[in-house]
């Protein structure tokens, strides 16, 4: 399991959104919600590094995309958890789960952050929510 962030599509519009391609690349092959799925990046990152709080407690957490109705529901197992990638569509649900390891998750999410805030650095990007992933960052 990959986040895939192209910190080349990094746009920060007139009233102040920032947007880019992310999305979730797994072994198979198949991007969740979609290959260059592209989504206000700096808030659903806010929220997943929420949601990762959740998760190493053992909570069931979200992983929320801001654009479209897709999610992925994380069940925490252990050492792994349930990636189960969801469409709010009638007939859609579920459309497959993953297992991902606990740790390989975290250090996933942990490196869009650092991906993600030296794309803004970079393109001299300045917003309030960027100081929320500063936090997670290590040094």
């Amino acid at each position: 399991m990959q986040i895939v962030f192209d910190p080349s599509t990094v746009r920060q519009s007139k009233i102040g959104s920032i947007t880019g391609v992310v999305y979730f690349d797994f072994d198979s092959g198949r991007g969740f919600p979609g290959v260059g799925w592209n989504d206000f990046v700096v808030v659903i990152l806010n929220w997943w590094i929420a949601a990762l709080q959740k998760i190493l407690q053992g909570e069931k957490a979200e992983l929320r995309f801001m654009d479209g109705p897709y999610w992925i529901s994380v069940v925490p197992q252990g050492p792994t958890i349930l990636l189960q990638c969801t469409e709010d569509r009638d007939g859609a649900g579920v459309l497959y789960e993953v297992d991902v390891g606990i740790e390989s998750f975290k250090r996933e999410l942990l490196s869009f952050a650092r991906r993600l805030w030296n794309a803004y650095r970079q393109a001299n990007i300045q917003a309030s929510e960027l100081d929320e992933i500063k936090k997670y960052l290590p040094n």
